[in-house]
């Protein structure tokens, strides 16, 4: 699993990301809050209910899925892979957040071969 933690560690950082988390279909591979206006307990919290709300509403199955949560200050993205690792990110949601860079993060991510 260190392959998904060098690839995410070679993108960051990315302007706008305030935390991240990589889940396995049985756990939490890893989780950082870089944000300090944010507790870590509440950004890990909030990562892992939207993917567990994810997991529930749109099961990928065979198929990879992509998907984001608006908040008002914030947004979650979440990339489903096929194989159930998902990538998180939690991203501000103002103007100087790289919004393309995260795209093309969570994209990467789907793309990467099986775990």
């Amino acid at each position: 699993m260190s392959d998904v933690e060098n690839f995410l560690s070679s993108r960051l950082p990315i302007g706008g990301v305030a935390a991240y988390s990589i889940h396995l279909p049985n756990g939490v591979l890893v989780e950082e809050c870089l944000s300090k206006s944010l507790y870590p307990s509440c950004a890990e919290q909030m990562l892992a209910r939207v993917v567990q709300g994810g997991r529930a509403l749109l099961s990928c199955g065979e198929h990879a899925a992509h998907y984001c949560w608006t908040f008002e200050v914030h947004l979650v993205y979440v990339a489903a892979r096929p194989d159930g690792v998902c990538l998180a990110l939690l991203v501000e949601n103002n103007r100087s957040a790289q919004l393309d860079r995260v795209k093309e993060t969570l994209q990467a991510f789907l793309d990467l071969p099986e775990l």
